[in-house]
């Protein structure tokens, strides 16, 4: 693949106060559009249901745009209420609040002891389980951790992805591919920077392996600030080393809010 669709399809916004004050829909909209994204998704979390009035904000500014330049969609990222406990979603949440499109994942580790292959087992159970939700339309950084929950037990962080078996990733893929279900390539994951290098060759090669299985990618910045928007590039960069074609690039299926 030449050129890959500029797209990015997961950003946070200030009004859940995981993206900070930069990140306010218009400016998020006029950087991506700086960067030459071609379509967009507003998403951001949802880990409980007492957090749902505070997406309509996120929505009202969407709809006051006017001329963005880019296309425009209005998604939400779930997260699991527990283990193996299902997303705070429905289609009724779905249709009531206006998402077009959910991505989601597991965000914890769900683990009392350090077992580096029980919590790789946790990790690969909840991809499953997240491609097999029709609500769920991208399974979101697989093997992403959160730094704090390993510091607050003093274990020895991942950052290898040589402990995932191939057997895993190939049962995702298949599973994915099954369910329809886009797998993100997520910026902040394949770029050196938070991750080693070596982790970082891992995580591609990791991805090329969805890719002989025939999955579908999603391409995300998951952007927190507004400086962080310009890493996307990273995603677009490793789907063109991968040769991903463009048909296999994820877009919702239904029309931007804005365009």
């Amino acid at each position: 693949m030449r050129d890959c669709p500029k797209y990015d399809f997961h950003i946070h916004t200030r009004y859940l106060g995981c993206g900070n004050s930069s990140m306010e829909v218009q400016a998020i909209v006029d950087e991506c559009r700086r960067l030459g994204v071609r379509a967009l998704g507003i998403t951001d979390h949802l880990t409980g249901l007492e957090h749902l009035p505070k997406h309509r904000p996120i929505l009202e500014d969407i709809r006051r745009l006017e001329n963005p330049g880019v296309e425009v969609y209005f998604g939400v990222e779930v997260h699991f209420t527990g283990y193996c406990k299902g997303f705070p979603f429905s289609e009724e949440i779905k249709k009531d609040y206006g998402f077009q499109f959910a991505i989601g994942g597991i965000h914890n580790i769900y683990a009392n002891e350090y077992d580096v292959e029980k919590i790789i087992e946790i990790q690969h159970k909840h991809h499953i389980l997240t491609c097999e939700d029709p609500l769920v339309d991208v399974l979101v950084h697989p093997y992403w951790f959160m730094k704090s929950e390993f510091d607050n037990n003093n274990w020895k962080f991942i950052d290898t992805m040589k402990v995932v078996p191939e057997r895993y990733i190939r049962e995702l893929g298949q599973t994915a591919r099954e369910t329809g279900t886009a797998i993100e390539i997520n910026a902040d994951m394949v770029r050196t920077g938070s991750y080693s290098g070596e982790y970082v060759k891992d995580y591609v090669e990791y991805l090329s392996i969805l890719a002989e299985e025939g999955v579908t990618f999603s391409l995300g910045s998951d952007a927190h600030d507004i400086r962080a928007l310009a890493r996307v590039r990273s995603a677009w960069e490793v789907a063109e080393e991968l040769g991903i074609s463009a048909e296999r690039i994820w877009l919702p299926a239904c029309a931007p809010m804005k365009s």
